[in-house]
């Protein structure tokens, strides 16, 4: 039995929304992982597993949007002990796949540096989890239809 894998996003006015992977349990679908990049583009980003996060009881404003459908082998459910945590213990493919694309590291330069100033490309969470989406489409294990949804899924 295929597995949803949807994006989430969480909106923002001023800044560009956070977006993860939300994965719901097979039998608990109010309860899932969450794979992210956090941090920001002036410190940089760490990919964290949250598992067990119960999306609702976040309180932030959100978005669920169904990405892909994959097959079920690919993707597991860690409970452990039913807590909420967080690590980046690969225990599946789409973990994997998504640790094996860098976080981003910092790209804001202060305006107070010293030496020539040029144009930088600001990464965050959705320059990574687009890459992820990319990774997972080029190894055919999603559908490219995937790419598409993240390319006009809301940026604020």
């Amino acid at each position: 039995m295929p597995r949803t894998i949807y994006l989430v996003v969480f909106n923002s006015r001023l800044f560009p929304a956070h977006w993860g992977l939300w994965i719901p349990h097979t039998d608990d679908p109010g309860v899932g992982k969450f794979l992210e990049a956090s941090g920001d583009a002036a410190e940089g980003f760490n990919i964290a597993f949250e598992r067990n996060y119960n999306l609702e009881a976040t309180g932030r404003i959100h978005q669920v949007l169904r990405l892909a459908e994959m097959q079920d082998h690919l993707v597991v459910d860690v409970k452990g002990d039913g807590s909420q945590s967080t690590d980046q213990t690969v225990h599946d493919y789409l973990e994997q796949v998504a640790l094996s694309v860098p976080a981003p590291s910092k790209s804001l330069v202060s305006a107070t540096a010293q030496g020539p100033k040029q144009r930088v490309e600001i990464q965050n969470c959705q320059t990574w989890l687009r890459a992820v989406v990319a990774a997972l489409v080029q190894n055919g294990v999603i559908d490219q239809a995937a790419l598409q949804a993240v390319d006009s899924a809301p940026k604020n």
